[in-house]
């Protein structure tokens, strides 16, 4: 899957690496994301995602250098309803990157993959994640307060297949 500046591209063993060191960064550890503790962690966690229709490598159109990932994910609620999660490496944060694959992913899940809703959570104090949020015209549902493992709220998202039929056919 392409957009103007990325790929979204299925795992390979040598993202291992990259993705060890996304996950070093402080703000990624506080925003709830897993991290992984080792490159031999990382690249065991990449052996699960490899051939996963929903978790993707974000990469770089130009170089294919590792950006960060995007998944959608199976949250026990019915077929159709999936959770999105995304993160970026810090020295390509704050640039589209993240509007970008959150777009296409959600192009991804409501066409290829049928879903009929798409959900996010984020911890209130990651004001970045919320405007990519926003920014893909996603509905605030509500807070759920001092529900992070860290105690800090957590805000719902989600937008609705029609909600992002009727965004795309305007724009």
């Amino acid at each position: 899957m392409e957009t103007k500046d990325l790929i979204l591209r299925n795992w390979q063993d040598s993202d291992a690496k990259a993705l060890y060191e996304m996950c070093l960064d402080e703000a990624l550890r506080k925003s709830g994301i897993d991290f992984y503790n080792s490159i031999t962690d990382s690249r065991n966690t990449i052996q699960c995602w490899k051939n996963s229709r929903g978790f993707k490598v974000i990469a770089d159109k130009k170089n294919d250098n590792f950006i960060g990932f995007i998944s959608l994910g199976d949250m026990n609620r019915y077929d159709g309803y999936m959770e999105i999660e995304y993160a970026i490496a810090p020295r390509y944060r704050n640039n589209g990157c993240a509007v970008q694959a959150v777009k296409k992913m959600l192009e991804y899940g409501f066409k290829e993959m049928n879903l009929s809703a798409v959900a996010a959570w984020v911890r209130s104090h990651n004001k970045e994640s919320i405007r990519v949020l926003e920014k893909c015209s996603f509905t605030f549902e509500g807070r759920l307060r001092k529900h992070a493992r860290d105690q800090s709220d957590t805000l719902c998202y989600s937008i609705l297949r029609e909600e992002w039929e009727s965004k795309t056919a305007v724009g």
